[in-house]
């Protein structure tokens, strides 16, 4: 699909890895000029040469250090002039737990992550998309955040927070017809997917393997399309919110699931 992309300047944060690094290979096909933020160099590092065909530019930011923040918005500023699209992807659950399981430091550093990282990466980015003819801002959260289960609920509860302060932020940016959606994926093969086989593994008792391979059957059984989704599921439709083509939609919440979330 040609969605003309070309030259539009795009941020994506947490792009190394997964969901994120589909994303930012998504916009650099449709000709955005596309930078990666995220905490390993490693990482950043791979994803820089998997997408070097497009000239992705890698800057490594930890989403919980106000000053980085700024420091990797403004090397965004410096090498293109301009911001047109921001996608916020970071964010993780942290530690793994239960309800009684989990401390205020799991709960206020998961808000920390999920949360504070969208405000500021927001709050450095907001004046160059103010200036954009066709700015745009996509969050990634989650269906827990509108369907929690019965695990990680400092996690569902910040994934809550994103969704609610996506729709703040449409309003807020709507007179500079920058536009703010959000994206609820269900379960997809990640960085966090490979956290949770690892703690299924350790609890189980059996090799990574054979945790990997109960979990996605778990996983696959509950969805009704009967596959856990790929990170290109995802990118699809970020693409999309971040063209033209979706000049009209703002403030939106759209799920990307398989059909396992059991309400519209």
């Amino acid at each position: 699909m040609n969605l003309a992309l070309n030259g539009r300047v795009a941020l994506v944060t947490g792009g190394s890895k997964g969901i994120g690094r589909a994303i930012a290979r998504a916009l650099a096909e449709e000709g955005a000029r596309v930078t990666v933020t995220a905490r390993g160099a490693q990482a950043l590092q791979d994803t820089a040469r998997e997408l070097s065909a497009w000239n992705v530019l890698a800057v490594a930011a930890d989403a919980t250090d106000p000053k980085a923040v700024d420091a990797a918005v403004g090397r965004v500023i410096d090498a293109h002039g301009a911001l047109d699209i921001l996608v916020n992807n970071v964010g993780g659950a942290g530690r793994f737990g239960g309800f009684r399981e989990l401390g205020d430091t799991d709960w206020l550093s998961a808000f920390d992550l999920n949360v504070l990282s969208m405000v500021r990466f927001v709050r450095a980015a907001e004046p160059h998309l103010r200036r954009s003819k066709c700015g745009r801002i996509i969050n990634i959260s989650s269906i827990s955040g509108v369907q929690p289960g019965s695990f990680n609920p400092h996690y569902t509860a910040t994934k809550a927070a994103t969704i609610n302060l996506s729709r703040y932020l449409a309003d807020y940016l709507a007179n500079d017809r920058v536009l703010v959606n959000v994206v609820c994926p269900g379960p997809v093969h990640s960085e966090s997917w490979d956290e949770n086989v690892r703690r299924v593994a350790i609890e189980r008792n059996i090799p990574f393997e054979s945790a990997w391979q109960q979990v996605e059957r778990e996983e696959a059984a509950k969805i009704p399309l009967g596959r856990v989704g790929e990170g290109e599921d995802i990118a699809g439709l970020v693409t999309f919110l971040a063209s033209d083509k979706s000049g009209w939609a703002t403030g939106s919440c759209f799920h990307v699931n398989g059909g396992k979330l059991r309400a519209i």
